[in-house]
Order: C-alpha cells, then sequence, then structure tokens
C-alpha cells in the first residue's frame, strides 16, 4: 500500500510539471530554427532585469517553472541569478497546503513576501559576480542528439519524454528514501535541534520532494518550527527543479554551484530573519 501511494505521488509530481517542459522546449526550437539570432540579441540586452521576472514567475505556486527554468539555464538563456531566484521564489507545495488548511492570508504572505525579496537580491548579487554565458541552443540540440527532420512539435515532444522519464525514475527514488525515512522520523530530526532549526531546515529543504515542503508547511502551522527555519527550508526547496538541472546540464561543477548558492542564499536568509526577530 505504502509502494503504491509513492509511485501515485511520482506520478502526480511529475505530471505538473510536463506542460512547462514542453512549451519551454517548444519555445528553444523556435528560438533556434525559426527566430534566428534576432530573438537571441532581444534576450541577451534584457538579462539585467531577468532575476526579477524569474522571482515574479516562481513565486506562482507550481513546481513546472523550477524545472524549465533549469532547461532555460542549460542552453545560456536565463543566468545563473536568475535560475537561482526562480530556485529561491518558488513556493512548491507550500501555498496549497496552507489554503488546505485554512491558514489565514496573515500567515502565507510575509513567507511570500520573504521569498521573493531574497530571490531578488539573491538573483542580482550572484549575476553581478558571475561569468556571462552565451546563448547556444544549437550545442543543447547537440547533446541532446536532436533529430529536427520532423519539425519543432516533434523535437519538443522528444525532449519532453526524456526528462519525464529520468523525473519519473529520480522523483522516485526520492519519494522511496523520504516514505524509507518516514514522515515522523524526519520530523523529529528537525525538532531535535531547536537552537539550530534554521540550518536543519535547509538540509530538509534541500530533498528535492514535494514531501520536505509539505513537512516544513504542516511544522510551522503546527509551531514546531519558527518563521525563520520555514522561510529557510522553504526557500532552499526548488522542488522537482534540481533534478531537471542534473539531467540538461553536463556541466557538473556549474551544477554543484548553482546547489550552494541556493542553499547559502536559504540558510542567509534565514539567519537574518532569525536575527531581526530575536532584536525586534
Amino acid at each position: 500500500m505504502v509502494l503504491m501511494d509513492v509511485v501515485l505521488d511520482t506520478l502526480t509530481d511529475v505530471l505538473k510539471i510536463i506542460p512547462f517542459l514542453f512549451v519551454i522546449y517548444l519555445f528553444l526550437e523556435f528560438l533556434e530554427h525559426e527566430a534566428g539570432h534576432k530573438m537571441e540579441h532581444f534576450l541577451e540586452k534584457h538579462r539585467r532585469m531577468n532575476p526579477i521576472f524569474g522571482t515574479l514567475l516562481g513565486i506562482i505556486p507550481s513546481c513546472g517553472f523550477a524545472g524549465a527554468a533549469s532547461s532555460l539555464f542549460a542552453t545560456g538563456v536565463i543566468s545563473a541569478g536568475t535560475l537561482i531566484a526562480v530556485y529561491l521564489s518558488s513556493s512548491d507545495e507550500m501555498l496549497s497546503i496552507m489554503l488546505s488548511m485554512q491558514a489565514p492570508f496573515s500567515v502565507i504572505w510575509p513567507i511570500l513576501a520573504v521569498k521573493v525579496v531574497i530571490a531578488v537580491i539573491a538573483g542580482m548579487i550572484i549575476d553581478a559576480f558571475s561569468k556571462k554565458r552565451d546563448i547556444d541552443v544549437e550545442e543543447f540540440c547537440e547533446r541532446e542528439h536532436d533529430d529536427h527532420s520532423h519539425g519543432i512539435f516533434y523535437s519538443a515532444m522528444m525532449h519532453t519524454l526524456q526528462v519525464t522519464i529520468w523525473l519519473l525514475l529520480i522523483t522516485l527514488v526520492f519519494n522511496l528514501l523520504v516514505a524509507w525515512i518516514g514522515e515522523d522520523n524526519l520530523r523529529m530530526f528537525v525538532a531535535a535541534y531547536p537552537n539550530q532549526s534554521v540550518l536543519v531546515s535547509t538540509l530538509v529543504g534541500m530533498i528535492p520532494s514535494c514531501a520536505s515542503s509539505i513537512l516544513l508547511t504542516k511544522m510551522y502551522l503546527e509551531g514546531v518550527i519558527g518563521f525563520a527555519a520555514v522561510c529557510a527550508g522553504l526557500l532552499v526547496n526548488a522542488g522537482t527543479g534540481m533534478m531537471v538541472l542534473w539531467r540538461v546540464n553536463p556541466n557538473l561543477k556549474e551544477n554543484f554551484k548553482i546547489l550552494f548558492l541556493t542553499w547559502v542564499s536559504g540558510l542567509a536568509g534565514g539567519l537574518v530573519i532569525e536575527l531581526v526577530m530575536n532584536l525586534i
């Protein structure tokens, strides 16, 4: 019964991201074969404000934008700062859980506001110190062994299928791992370190599964962890976004850097919030 629940949860998690992936891959195919360099020049020209746009898209309650942003980063369409801004602002299952538990808006909006502010600041700072990446959709298609003979819709569909199979397998593994550890054990792990709750929450939040955001949200609403801890944990929780990144970007050093900077940004944000709350 537990295995069936895990499989169903995995299918639900992955199915939600498929439409986003298809639209993004269709856009990338169009960018390579139809739009030419004019579109690339336009995207290059407006990159400075991308972390803000990425944050606003990421805050929409869906893990699909994080996965789509990973593919855009792999092709150089968006910067590292923009990708991390999307990761930090993504709320995954947080909003749906809060609404289902009838949490008042006064509880919801401060978390969303923190995610937006920290995502924009972190994205801007990271972009200021990151090396500029060129847009290269053609190289991405070559890595994916793209067959353009059937048109852009077919190519986009095949890209989506390849990533979906990868996501199903990896998400299943992580969901089985969470089920094996048990929600109660994760809950005790977080609650066992009240003085280090911000740090521990980020470790739980980094688990690429909807289960981690659900657990952190419930623990906050139940009063087990505080505001700083839940913000830190939800900031680093990018859902399936991180898994898509490891599938589409072959530069492992770059992926580890994105992973580390996301964690550091979430941890720093949580610690600052905790400091401010202690001073008030």
